[in-house]
């Protein structure tokens, strides 16, 4: 399989379906044995970088050129909110409710502080304060790869 060019990339009709398309060419350089997987990785790490970064830097013209929202090439496009934060403390109920789960959130962190100690120690231990037995946490952890790039 011959693998996609730049140019024929920019001439590609941006969907989903092409992402597939380039994705797979791309990864059987790899699985063909035709590049280093951690060489590529570290590559395709570069390029989404840079791609993250061109975003950024254009985020004001686009939104300026988007308005209302607009279609190109299939895509929609709309200006929308991300991560919205509500001050709910010019309400007094919710102060009240606030001040009386805070000291129990205190106390749940310094369980969970225990219990992550115990898992670090991979045993249970007693807790000389309490007399309590600490058992260790159960770890639930999903495994992912981190490349750093040099600056």
């Amino acid at each position: 399989m011959e693998i996609i060019t730049i140019k024929e990339l920019g001439e590609l009709t941006p969907s989903k379906a092409n992402i597939e398309v380039v994705s797979k060419q791309l990864a059987d350089t790899v699985k063909q044995g035709n590049a280093d997987p951690i060489e590529f990785a570290i590559r395709l790490k570069f390029i989404k970088e840079c791609l993250d970064a061109s975003m950024a830097l254009i985020q004001d013209d686009l939104i300026k050129a988007i308005g209302n929202g607009t279609t190109l090439y299939g895509a929609k496009l709309k200006v929308a909110e991300k991560g919205t934060k509500y001050d709910y403390s010019n309400n007094e109920q919710w102060i009240e409710l606030e001040n009386q789960i805070k000291p129990l959130r205190d106390k749940q962190k310094v369980i969970e502080e225990q219990m992550k100690s115990a898992s670090k120690n991979g045993k249970s231990f007693v807790d000389e304060e309490t007399g309590e037995i600490i058992r260790p946490a159960i770890k639930k952890s999903t495994t992912s790869i981190e490349i750093t790039l040099s600056k």
